[in-house]
């Protein structure tokens, strides 16, 4: 009985989920320019507009792109070294680094949003995109310095005791074990920083300044002219982006750990 209401339970999770998706789905197959469920005229037209004629979309697009791929790398190359401090010296000013680095990502977004407009306007880089970038870097560093505090946490320690016992440096060491054994965790921390990087909102649309749109950014600027199918377009844009990637660090990253099991168990 038990079992039955379980799976009665995650169905109707299922449905819960899966029917909004659906309704959006088919929202961007109108022909015309106002979302109806069911859709009138269905077509591929308002696809179209989106990655291929209409330069807005086009343009937020590509903006979204270079943000969520430049900040993620540049917050995996920024938590790196963090991590790896932590990991090996455990000691008061790594735990200080980590805290700050991991403090953006636990205030609320408009907080940080707000400090971020007068942090980039008093140093006149307000709405350039590669303040958008380092924002973003800032604000989820976290995951990456998350996802290598558990790779390292993992390491067989023998492994490096027996390179230093054979002459290994450390940098030897580093090279030969730790990096190899650590690249599944880098690229997960990687993706999940481009996750939500392509997905959010707030803070990007405080550093832009207008200056430039995301795909987030130009939905919400539509908004003013109403619910349009190619809005819908950029919804499934990105269910797509964050299925297509969480379901690669599910197959080649170590989900079970980066969500906290018990790697004896």
């Amino acid at each position: 009985m038990g079992m039955l209401l379980s799976r009665v339970f995650m169905g109707l999770m299922a449905v819960w989920i899966i029917v909004p998706i659906l309704v959006v789905c088919a929202a961007a197959l109108n022909g015309g320019r106002t979302m109806f469920f069911p859709p009138e005229d269905p077509t591929f037209a308002r696809f179209v507009e989106f990655f291929v004629t209409e330069e807005v979309w086009i343009r937020s697009l590509r903006n979204s792109m270079i943000i969520a791929l430049g900040s993620a790398a540049l917050a995996v190359i920024a938590a790196w070294p963090i991590a790896y401090w932590l990991w090996r010296k455990a000691d008061g000013v790594s735990k200080v680094l980590a805290g700050l680095a991991s403090m953006p990502f636990a205030l609320p977004p408009i907080v940080f949003g707000v400090g971020l407009v007068f942090f980039w306007g008093f140093s006149g880089s307000l709405g350039n995109i590669w303040s958008g970038i380092i924002s973003h870097a800032a604000l989820f560093m976290a995951l990456p310095l998350t996802t290598l505090s558990i790779g390292l946490q993992s390491l067989d320690r023998s492994h490096l005791d027996a390179a230093a016992t054979m002459g290994a440096s450390e940098a030897t060491a580093f090279r030969t074990i730790i990096l190899p054994q650590m690249l599944p965790f880098t690229a997960s921390g990687f993706f999940f920083a481009v996750v939500l990087s392509f997905n959010e909102f707030i803070v990007v649309f405080f550093v832009s300044a207008s200056a430039y749109s995301t795909v987030t950014v130009q939905i919400f600027n539509s908004l003013r002219n109403g619910f349009t199918p190619t809005m819908a377009v950029g919804a499934i844009t990105f269910i797509t982006t964050s299925i297509i990637i969480f379901s690669l660090i599910a197959r080649f990253g170590n989900l079970p750990q980066l969500l906290g099991a018990d790697k004896s168990k």
